[in-house]
């Protein structure tokens, strides 16, 4: 059985009523590769919460003024930044084929359609306790930007430990950063932070050693009460094992690939933990880690 405060944990997640709304591009950066995306879309921003993600589409349109549907499917994006004292929304993605290269041509003043916010949140901060550690994993980690800033509105204390391949990839870190919280950063190569995986550090702060070096040198890091990790599945599973062998409640954002975002095409399924298939894009994207089977990559 659940301990009664996971029990808890879980049923804070958040999940928002979704809205379609004509999200209009205030800043487009990008470096080929990674993207970033700043939207003004004031309902989602009002309704979203750190964990859920929203389905875009730009809005093109045929030389006679119709719309051109093209490609036919919204993409998922998570959110970064949620703004809703401005009203606006940050997405950072990778260009990795036609709907992302659509999408790498938006201009500011351009039109997207959104839908959203999608999926069950975090948990809310103020319903944990000890220090909250944010894991963040490539492409996993625009998502802990707004998760960051959600556990410094609450007052939670918080740890982000940020990996990539190398410096390149680490999108998103600056928005991480930019809250406040302290920021670990380990890519595979060296050419950021330390040179390692976020699992290194991950280990050293489950088993409550003292001291961590990089950005948070000097941070009292013990005292690990709660992790919230998004990224790659191989990082998943060993960040769920080690939260599993210590005792620590885990929760993991996953990504599937889907296609309606609201749990009518069942492309997006994950194996339930004791049987039977929950939907990503409904039950979660973040679910509790006892819950889903990771691993099958």
């Amino acid at each position: 059985m659940r301990p009664p405060e996971q029990v808890a944990l879980r049923q804070a997640r958040v999940r928002a009523e979704w809205v379609m709304e004509q999200a209009r591009v205030l800043a487009h950066d990008g470096d080929g590769e990674i993207h970033k995306l700043t939207l003004a879309a004031s309902e989602v921003a009002r309704r979203a919460t750190a964990g859920q993600f929203v389905e875009i589409h730009p809005v093109a349109r045929h030389p006679g003024g119709t719309p051109a549907i093209d490609p036919l499917l919204r993409r998922p994006l998570s959110l970064c930044e949620i703004r809703p004292e401005a009203g606006e929304v940050s997405l950072v993605y990778r260009v990795v084929g036609r709907g992302t290269r659509a999408l790498a041509a938006l201009q500011p003043g351009d039109t997207v359609d959104l839908l959203g916010p999608l999926g069950h949140s975090f948990p809310a901060p103020a319903a944990g306790r000890g220090r909250l550690l944010l894991i963040g994993g490539g492409l996993g980690i625009p998502p802990m930007a707004a998760a960051a800033r959600w556990a410094v509105q609450a007052g939670r204390p918080a740890l982000a430990i940020l990996g990539a391949r190398s410096a390149r990839y680490l999108a998103g870190a600056r928005e991480v950063e930019a809250t406040g919280v302290e920021v670990i950063t380990v890519t595979d190569d060296g050419s950021a932070g330390q040179r390692g995986l976020v699992t290194d550090v991950l280990d050293r702060l489950l088993v409550g050693t003292d001291r961590v070096g990089g950005r948070g040198a000097g941070v009292d890091t013990t005292h690990a009460g709660e992790v919230w990790a998004c990224g790659p599945e191989p990082m998943l599973v060993a960040v769920k094992e080690r939260c599993a062998a210590a005792g620590v409640p885990c929760f993991v954002s996953v990504e599937r690939f889907m296609a309606c975002g609201f749990g009518a095409c069942l492309g997006c399924t994950v194996p339930r933990a004791g049987g039977g298939y929950l939907k990503t894009c409904q039950d979660g994207p973040v679910f509790p880690a006892e819950e889903v089977v990771l691993g099958g990559f």
